[in-house]
């Protein structure tokens, strides 16, 4: 098994003190009533703090740091080295150790508050606790006027924390005593950034009594900026509240906090019947835009534009990055540079040895692909001028897959480089490192109609606002070379790229036949090809236009805007049908919500879970955010409504599926701080429960499998620990801009092989590569609805 997340985190067990583990041997989770939670921290060699000395004057002090950090900063020294041991070291009771007593009257140093705006604003419908009667205990304190009753003090972050400086084996936390219990919702953090020792790598528990911690969130907060940050998550009640310093920024041997706070909620939601539980949330170090796993190391990429909260276009600049890996919580930020390449809304896709294919965006013409067997970045060669590889039409926001051949095809796009609305089909080959116009696929056929007038009715022209036509195309790789067109455009398209220049032939309109029933353009709106097999593409939601409003700075009810999205749902079915001609889709329920900037995730059991979203889209605001999920199924062709989450996902953010058979859900914004979401969240489907939803089930195993490489048409042979009556494929996949065109699902028949209580069985692969787009896939089995962990295969085209 190639993925090791195990879910239902939630009771801490004290560690015995012999007990050590480095950051990557750390478990994230562990099945409850047995979890250790180990949390890596950095120790370092004892010393005293210079902050310890009180007998110096504020200005003299405040000198004489900035020369310490100055002398620190051109040294070049580094404790990285002593990076390991765990959690028990600075969790070994509830109780404070080696600490002034934090309750007690002090006296506070009066200095001037040195803050920065914030990155992010507080969570919605939260409020801020009063901070009445809370009492802090903590690991250390450097001394009595910086003991951590200051990091709730009235005076906020004029006063702060600082604890003892820590040598190898030691590390820092901090417990907050809200006096009664409190429906708590989000932790704010206000670092001391002149003084050092700046949070990063944290971990946020809650609990109703002090010692029986639930873990809550995890991650790492941006470092060196001295924004406030947050740790949200799904709301709980609790009366303590524990932040767990795991490292800080420069890995200094002490921590600061100026100020720390506590928001809450008025309600906690209701469980719902079938609906799953959302688990805790990873803090990112960025606003993560673009997501993908690793197939071979099973570490979640994900990446925001040339700044971790805002971007610029053109650019040519660094991406920033940030790496989950799964198996310890570790969250790792990293600066992509080698390939001058701005990956902000680019195009994505999978290729068949596991590499991800990134076009376009923010530096328009740029082409990177990275390499997970080496964890490295590069631009290919043109083999015929030797020089790196760039597209030929500068485009971002554009629809990409990849194909049965081996090519990779990109069209459309929109506002980066400058190219109008002309960006006509292009074809990667990666035998000659070369990208090709296709001069008979032009950007024309996907184009969308754009709504001019303004609701209200308008006599004048004024409503007139220029948009988008050509992006986000839904494409999918099918049989006979083709490429089947499905949106976001009402009208659907045939796309042959085997002829020299390419070809098109008319799709037909996202219409039912029998009713009538038309759906419009639906920008933004979700695909799901949860039968590969049959061809069977579910579409659902979206909206005629990129932008709600006229004016943005104007969105009271009265005033100009658009159409709202819409919750149609139909079926494609491309199965039956010669590619090339017309398909004819079939209207199925609603959603129970509009929306478009949602995302869709296909779960191994062939349903669909639709995620976030917004019934009046405008990117960069939260304002008709859906909170409440649904999942379709293929059986009934209905919608249910599953547990509601509380951080919203609109534009910006993504959804993908986890090998351990959970969605995390992340992302939003990167524009504006009160819609910046520097997070994502775990999200357990009902199947991992039983019926009552108050326990969890215990998943099948894959034990063994005959190999890791097959071809197309090859039979797996599996080996399980208890008998199952089904499997299914699903392809690893990159997702941004609620767009996901790798994602696909096959059902496969499960055999017997021998008697059934040896628990060995075989499903056979699709012959056809437009069915089994080669690639890596998760395989997943299933007993009686409940899917196993997911082994990694890769599935060559022969």
């Amino acid at each position: 098994m190639m993925f090791i997340l195990r879910r239902f985190v939630h009771k801490a067990v004290a560690i015995p003190e012999s007990d050590t583990a480095s950051d990557k041997e750390l478990p994230l989770f562990g099945d409850s009533e047995k979890t250790k939670h180990v949390i890596g921290h950095v120790p370092l060699p004892p010393s005293e703090s210079w902050t310890q000395h009180r007998k110096l004057p504020f200005v003299v002090k405040l000198i004489f740091l900035l020369c310490a950090l100055a002398f620190t900063s051109f040294s070049g020294q580094s404790i990285m080295n002593y990076a390991t041991v765990g959690y028990n070291a600075f969790l070994r009771s509830s109780k404070a150790h080696d600490h002034v007593v934090c309750s007690q009257k002090v006296n506070v140093d009066q200095a001037i508050s040195i803050s920065a705006p914030p990155i992010t604003e507080p969570p919605v419908g939260a409020k801020l606790l009063e901070r009445n009667g809370w009492e802090a205990t903590c690991s250390s304190s450097a001394d009595k006027d910086h003991n951590c009753s200051l990091a709730i003090h009235p005076n906020g972050s004029a006063t702060y924390w600082q604890s003892a400086n820590v040598s190898k084996g030691a590390g820092h936390w901090i417990v907050i005593d809200l006096k009664k219990q409190y429906k708590v919702h989000s932790l704010r953090m206000e670092p001391r950034n002149e003084i050092g020792g700046s949070v990063r790598k944290h971990r946020v528990e809650v609990a109703t009594e002090n010692g029986k911690w639930d873990l809550v969130a995890l991650g790492t907060w941006r470092e060196d900026d001295g924004s406030t940050k947050y740790a949200t998550f799904e709301p709980r009640s609790a009366q303590f509240v524990r932040l767990a310093v795991v490292d800080t920024a420069q890995d200094q041997n002490f921590v600061a906090i100026g100020d720390i706070n506590i928001y809450d909620v008025d309600t906690i939601p209701s469980p719902v019947d079938r609906g799953g539980r959302w688990n805790i949330t990873l803090d990112f170090p960025l606003v993560p835009v673009t997501a993908f796993m690793d197939p071979r190391t099973q570490r979640l990429i994900t990446m925001s534009a040339d700044g971790r909260n805002n971007f610029h276009s053109p650019s040519d600049h660094p991406t920033f990055s940030a790496t989950w890996d799964p198996k310890n919580g570790i969250i790792e930020e990293k600066t992509l540079d080698a390939t001058g390449h701005d990956m902000f809304c680019p195009g994505t896709s999978f290729d068949e040895s596991g590499r991800v294919i990134v076009t376009g965006g923010s530096t328009p013409r740029a082409f990177s692909i990275y390499n997970s067997t080496t964890n490295t970045w590069s631009t290919p060669e043109n083999k015929t001028t030797h020089r790196p590889m760039t597209l030929q039409i500068p485009r971002g926001y554009q629809g990409q897959t990849f194909l049965p051949n081996g090519k990779t095809f990109i069209i459309g796009g929109t506002w980066s480089g400058n190219a109008g609305d002309h960006r006509d089909g292009e074809l990667y080959d990666p035998t000659t490192g070369a990208w090709k116009i296709l001069k008979n696929i032009k950007a024309d056929f996907i184009n969308m109609t754009v709504s001019q007038s303004c609701n209200p009715p308008r006599e004048d022209t004024a409503c007139y606002v220029y948009e988008w036509q050509q992006h986000h195309a839904w494409l999918f790789a099918w049989k006979n070379d083709s490429i089947f067109h499905a949106g976001p455009s009402k009208k659907m398209n045939w796309i042959f790229t085997t002829p020299t220049d390419g070809d098109v032939k008319d799709g037909g309109f996202r219409k039912d036949g029998d009713s009538g029933f038309a759906d419009g353009d639906a920008v933004c709106g979700i695909t799901s090809m949860y039968d590969a097999e049959n061809g069977v593409i579910l579409t659902a939601g979206g909206a005629p236009n990129y932008h709600y409003w006229f004016d943005k700075t104007q969105r009271n009810p009265t005033d100009n805007h658009r159409q709202e999205a819409t919750s149609n749902a139909f079926e494609i079915k491309l199965g039956g049908v010669e590619p090339g001609n017309v398909v004819r889709p079939k209207k199925v329920a609603p959603m129970s919500h509009q929306r478009i900037f949602a995302n869709a995730v296909i779960l191994p059991n062939g349903e669909t879970f639709v995620v976030g979203g917004q019934s009046k889209g405008e990117p960069f605001y939260d304002e008709t955010w859906q909170p409440v999920p649904e999942i379709y199924s293929p059986e009934t062709k209905k919608w249910r409504q599953v547990a509601r989450h509380s951080i919203p996902r609109v534009y910006h953010s993504w959804a993908i599926l986890l090998p351990d058979a959970t969605v995390l859900v992340g992302g939003g914004g990167l524009n504006r701080p009160e819609t910046d979401h520097y997070d994502a969240q775990i999200y357990q489907p009902a199947y991992l429960f039983t019926p009552d939803g108050k326990s969890t089930v215990e998943q099948p195993k894959i034990m063994t499998t005959d190999k890791r490489i097959y071809n197309v048409g090859d039979k797996i042979m599996i080996t399980t620990n208890v008998e199952v009556d089904g499997a299914s494929l699903i392809r690893y996949s990159a997702t941004t801009h609620s767009l996901n065109n790798d994602m696909r699902r096959i059902k496969l028949t499960v055999a017997t092989e021998g008697n059934a209580s040896d628990k060995k069985y075989s499903v056979k692969i699709p012959i056809d590569p437009g069915v089994t787009l080669p690639g890596y896939w998760m395989l997943f089995v299933l007993q009686n609805g409940v899917p196993s962990h997911a082994d990694t295969v890769q599935i060559l085209a022969k």
